[in-house]
């Protein structure tokens, strides 16, 4: 059996597993619609929800002749544990606190997301995870294995998480962040009054550039935006007309950075 070009022949039901399950602790739904095995552990949850964010987990549940499936065992060969699972649920019923900092919530969340696994949400998830996870990787050098330590104890090697290639994919998204953001950082920003583009030009090195350099805000274009829109510019002399209008254009600028990343990404929805 195939989903999406996959082949899936090895999802079985999971009453034809005749595996002994646990319940888990906290994603077993009462009002539940769709059971899913991993490993040892049995998860009730909402299969309309699940398939909104995922098309391959909405395909998997209806069999080649269009019948309803409520049981499905996903087999250890896939490479997808308990514990990935876990994060990967806490992602979609958003019970993270501060999800887009806990890296290593992000890489178990990322790696049953990319694309190749047959738990692969929809885009615009993957396209947080890849940023989260690109904007906090560190490279000593070109040769330095890459590592990330937010939320994990000292430095792990990125390629003892997730792939090799998807490491890479990370690094490449970096490069194209850096180069698309460098230029609008470094150049000062302009106002509809004179006035208040002198406020700016004296104020931009050390109310933006300045943090955003000792923060590594260079490539992190989404989150230094909110930073520069959330300075009160007021106290600095800026008006209400043009703060309004600066705050709008450095939202846009964020919302532009997140459609590029549909360029800059593997990511698919199957």
């Amino acid at each position: 059996m195939t989903v999406s070009g996959r082949d899936i022949s090895d999802i079985h039901s999971l009453d034809a597993s005749k595996a002994a399950a646990r319940r888990h602790p906290t994603y077993w739904f009462e009002d539940g619609s769709l059971i899913v095995q991993i490993q040892d552990v049995a998860y009730k949850l909402h299969k309309t929800f699940l398939a909104r964010h995922s098309s391959v987990l909405k395909d998997l549940t209806r069999t080649e002749d269009g019948y309803s499936v409520s049981t499905i065992r996903i087999p250890d060969e896939r490479g997808v544990t308990s514990d990935d699972f876990d994060r990967l649920l806490e992602h979609l019923y958003h019970d993270m606190y501060d999800l887009l900092y806990n890296m290593e919530y992000i890489l178990y969340a990322l790696n049953v997301s990319i694309p190749g696994c047959v738990l692969i949400c929809d885009v615009q998830i993957q396209k947080g995870l890849y940023y989260s996870v690109a904007t906090h990787m560190h490279f000593e050098d070109e040769d330095a294995v890459p590592t990330i330590d937010e939320g994990l104890t000292g430095p792990v090697p990125l390629t003892a998480v997730i792939p090799a290639d998807v490491v890479r994919q990370c690094k490449e998204l970096l490069d194209q962040l850096l180069g698309h953001f460098t230029p609008i950082l470094f150049t000062v920003a302009t106002a509809g009054h004179m006035s208040c583009t002198d406020v700016l030009a004296e104020t931009w090195m050390p109310l933006v550039i300045q943090p955003a350099l000792e923060n590594n805000g260079l490539c992190r274009p989404i989150e230094t935006l909110q930073s520069i829109s959330d300075v009160d510019w007021s106290t600095h002399g800026l008006c209400e007309e043009c703060m309004v209008e600066k705050r709008q254009e450095w939202k846009g600028e964020q919302e532009v950075v997140w459609k590029k990343l549909d360029d800059w990404l593997p990511t698919q929805e199957q």
